[in-house]
């Protein structure tokens, strides 16, 4: 944290006692083997004393008694590797009752994802699912349900082979990095004749082929045993020089192995392979049906990602679309075009150098092709790690002639009709994506040596995709100052009857600021004139503001001008900016959100040209005006009155190197339309974790002011963190905050619920209409069967309505809950909060503070660069 969150915590160190946290909540040991079991090969065993009485919660009227706490200890780094972990239990006055709650809080063996290496696979991540959830399945009793089919295609026989799985090396490493040209060698030898003199076939006298191998570019599996360990010599596929592979036996396999998924997902690629798609980085594309879009120089490539996994006990492939885009514009190409674009030559250079660093592709050199301008300027790239280990140390120098930029730059982004026509062909709606899924199952059932493969294998498909029934939520009650609507469950948007009712909470403008210059006068007056109209239905009294004319747009003109034009009682600073220039606005966010605290808006002026759509325009800005003064727009029913709701997300900060900025937004009143906001920037873990609990701390003393008692239960969505960090959370994150609680006050112990968010998924889900028409389930299904995790209290919400493409569910984890919530209310709550965005009258994609959350990160990472002045924490400024 910067100083100035320091000297916030310091300050309110009378009431919170922060003095130095314990960092860590668990300690970790080395386990004995006898611990290993062949359900896991790594467990967590926690390690108790005799646990103290729970002491009661507070109630409404309860007044702050801070204690004091002397306990420090130092967090040992999470280890790595296979071992197991042994947790001991969780310190702090008032926890000891938890500890056999973490005992049944198994986090299974610690991976490391990776692209390259063997896959995630359900059995080796953490089993999160609370002991007292015996069916994680809502009740349908009073449901509508909806028959659902998605992307899975089960597995239908079980092989009862044995395979050998050996680990392969080459020397020299870096003249055989590619995984592609690993795989070709390794092809090249298993189709040799047995009158080689290699080693590998004189074990295979009996056979003609090396045959049956599956292999990534670094694993091998084989039916046949190969020894031990066994090296070969043999050719670069492309210069002919010798290289060294050597095999190494590393496990003997069945079905039932953990490693079987690998084996699986090699078995599914390479029925890819057989049907005609061809690999581009880790999936396969059909380069017969690519799209060339020359106005752009670029060439688009439909094609499939797979997953191979266990959901609900059966072994399933997961299968989607996917697109590759490959951009044919060379760097060449495009200095040319930007130094022809702009007259001064320095502003050529900046615009060169953000838009291509990052993005340059492989230098084509070691083809020999012709260089034809001799004068273009070199391209400097540092070495990488593989670079640095073949003894490449200095710079590479590049010739841009023949290099090409990688994917879409934001320049193509920010064009309208690019982005449009791409959309056309990527944002595939829901009976287009089932045709091609079940072309894809038609294609393999149909390819003979797809059909051999698998026989092969001892391995059968089903026909088509998975189908089951699925629950619909009903729509929800969207709660005004002066009346309620429910809107239609089939798009959730109530923007057209929202715009002219009275907010639950108003907020005055009487003293704000509007800067333009003057070359937009006459919008900036249209704007404030709209603003007038659209905020008295609101219940908002706008004044007229204090209008400040600039000779110019420039950043150093407005920061000129603020410091004198901002008084302490000014509500509100509104800038109209003649275009979106980064450096303007984050000198403009920088001066307000930090130096001169005050919520401010910026409008672009070619959203509010077009007279015919202002209206519309003023009624969302005046809506984000009242959130930003800390007003609250509309609500819905929350059953529980002592429920305090928060959302996390975090966002690498685009200058501090190594440093995220982790956002903290919890909500502040019982009917969760107030929230407060906090900040934590971290490099380390260890960071993370003092930042955590000092946000607690501090949202539970808002609660506490708000409503003069504390919150008895607590729900936290947890955003950003992928499969392989669910263990982090479970082993860290999590006795952090629970270790906080007593620290509050004596026996304070509020009822808490971790909900993991997963928006990045490729689970994608059809309702079927009738025999064959599919279409996107509407806002407000649950999936939380069949394609769920068995070890799991997991369901997938699909709460948001897709007017283009295909909807895109979320998957929500809960790892820890003693909320005594049905689990039915638990979706119901999560339904509930992604409809109490301001941002946008109808729901969105996750609950509403996590996608606060996700704008205070964004802003903080990318344009203030460090923590906001406290004074905004109870506002959304953010928005």
């Amino acid at each position: 944290m910067d100083s100035v969150g320091r000297a916030r915590g310091r300050g309110r160190a009378n009431l919170f006692n922060l003095s130095s946290p314990r960092p860590g909540a668990f300690a970790n040991a080395a386990a004995p083997a006898s611990s290993f079991t062949t359900a896991s090969s790594a467990s967590s065993v926690l390690t108790s004393t005799t646990p103290t009485e729970k002491q009661p919660a507070t109630s409404t009227g309860t007044t702050f008694e801070p204690i004091s706490s002397t306990t420090k200890s130092t967090a040992d780094k999470p280890r790595r590797g296979n071992a197991p972990v042994i947790m001991t239990a969780p310190r702090g006055k008032g926890v000891e009752h938890l500890v056999s709650d973490f005992a049944g809080l198994s986090t299974g063996e610690r991976q490391t994802g990776s692209g390259r290496g063997t896959p995630w696979s359900n059995t080796g991540l953490p089993k999160t699912k609370p002991t007292h959830i015996e069916d994680k399945r809502g009740i349908r009793k009073g449901y509508q349900m909806i028959i659902i089919v998605a992307n899975y295609i089960r597995i239908l026989s079980k092989p009862s082979w044995q395979l050998f799985q050996y680990h392969i090396d080459f020397n020299p490493e870096e003249m055989v990095v590619q995984r592609k040209m690993r795989r070709e060698m390794v092809k090249f030898y298993y189709k040799l004749n047995i009158n080689s003199i290699s080693l590998l076939f004189q074990v295979l006298q009996h056979k003609n082929i090396l045959k049956d191998v599956a292999f990534d570019g670094t694993t091998l599996y084989s039916f046949e045993y190969i020894g031990d360990e066994r090296t070969f010599q043999c050719q670069h596929t492309v210069t002919g020089d010798p290289i060294e592979m050597r095999l190494r036996l590393t496990a003997k396999n069945s079905p039932d192995s953990p490693n079987f998924f690998h084996l699986a997902n090699l078995i599914v690629r390479k029925l890819l392979e057989l049907s005609g798609l061809r690999l581009i980085g880790r999936n396969y594309y059909q380069f017969d049906r690519k799209v060339d879009l020359e106005r752009y120089r670029l060439t688009l490539f439909p094609g499939f990602l797979t997953n191979v996994n266990i959901y609900e006990g059966s072994l399933m492939i997961n299968v989607d679309l996917s697109h590759k885009v490959l951009n044919k514009t060379t760097v060449f190409n495009r200095l040319q075009d930007i130094f022809t674009q702009f007259v001064d030559f320095k502003r050529a250079q900046d615009e060169a150098t953000k838009e291509l660093v990052g993005q340059v592709g492989s230098d084509l050199n070691r083809y020999q092709l012709k260089i034809e301008d001799t004068t273009q300027p070199l391209l400097i790239s540092k070495p990488s790690k593989k670079d640095r280990r073949a003894g490449q140390t200095g710079p590479l120098m590049l010739i841009p002639e023949l290099c090409c930029v990688t994917g879409i730059s934001d320049v193509m982004r920010s064009d309208f009709q690019f982005m449009k026509e791409l959309a056309n062909h990527t944002h595939i709606g829901p009976m287009a994506r089932f045709d091609k899924l079940n072309e894809f199952c038609h294609d393999i059932q149909n390819n003979q040596e797809a059909r051999d493969e698998l026989k092969k294998w001892e391995i059968s498909l089903d026909t088509g995709l998975v189908e089951f029934d699925g629950r619909l939520l009903e729509s929800e009650q969207i709660l005004y100052a002066n009346r309620s609507i429910r809107y239609k469950h089939d798009d959730a948007d109530w923007s057209r009857e929202g715009r002219s009712l009275k907010h639950i909470s108003c907020k005055n403008l009487k003293n704000w600021i509007v800067f333009y210059p003057s070359s937009l006068r006459e919008l900036g007056d249209e704007l404030i004139n709209a603003l007038h109209q659209v905020c008295l239905p609101f219940g908002m009294e706008v004044e007229y503001p204090n209008v400040i004319q600039l000779p110019n747009d420039r950043p150093e003109t407005y920061l000129s001008v603020l410091p004198e034009k901002i008084q302490k009682n000014t509500d509100l600073v509104l800038c109209v900016l003649p275009n979106n220039r980064k450096d303007r606005y984050d000198a403009l966010k920088k001066y307000m959100c930090l130096d001169n605290p005050v919520p401010s808006q910026m409008v672009l002026a070619k959203t509010i040209s077009k007279k015919n759509q202002l209206m519309s325009v003023a009624t969302k800005i005046g809506i984000q005006l009242n959130a930003k003064l800390g007003g609250e727009i509309w609500g819905v029913t929350i059953p529980s009155k002592t429920l305090m709701v928060i959302g996390m997300d975090s966002y690498h900060d685009s200058k501090r190197k190594g440093a995220s900025v982790g956002a903290f937004v919890a909500s502040t009143n019982v009917t969760c339309t107030r929230f407060y906001s906090r900040v934590i920037y971290n490099r380390t873990a260890q960071e993370l974790m003092d930042g955590l609990q000092q946000c607690m701390r501090d949202s539970l003393k808002e609660y506490h002011r708000v409503n003069n008692t504390l919150p008895e239960k607590i729900v936290l969505y947890r955003d950003g963190v992928s499969d392989g960090q669910l263990a982090i959370v479970a082993e860290h994150e999590l006795p952090q905050i629970i270790d906080t609680f007593p620290k509050i006050m004596p026996g304070y112990q509020p009822k808490l619920a971790v909900v993991i968010v997963k928006k990045k998924g490729n689970a994608r889900f059809f309702a079927k209409m009738g025999s064959t028409s599919m279409a996107n389930p509407p806002p407000g299904t649950i999936i939380d069967h069949t394609v769920t995790n068995a070890e799991w209290y997991d369901f997938y919400l699909i709460s948001q309505c897709a007017r283009q493409g295909t909807v895109a569910p979320t998957h929500y984890n809960v790892i820890w809950d003693r909320t005594n919530f049905k689990v039915d209310h638990m979706q119901r709550l999560t339904f509930k909060l992604t409809h109490l965005y301001y941002n946008w009258p109808g729901t969105i994609r996750v609950p509403a503070v996590c996608q606060y959350a996700h704008k205070l990160a964004f802003l903080v990472g990318q344009s203030l660069h460090q923590d906001f002045n406290p004074e905004l924490a109870d506002r959304l400024f953010y928005l």
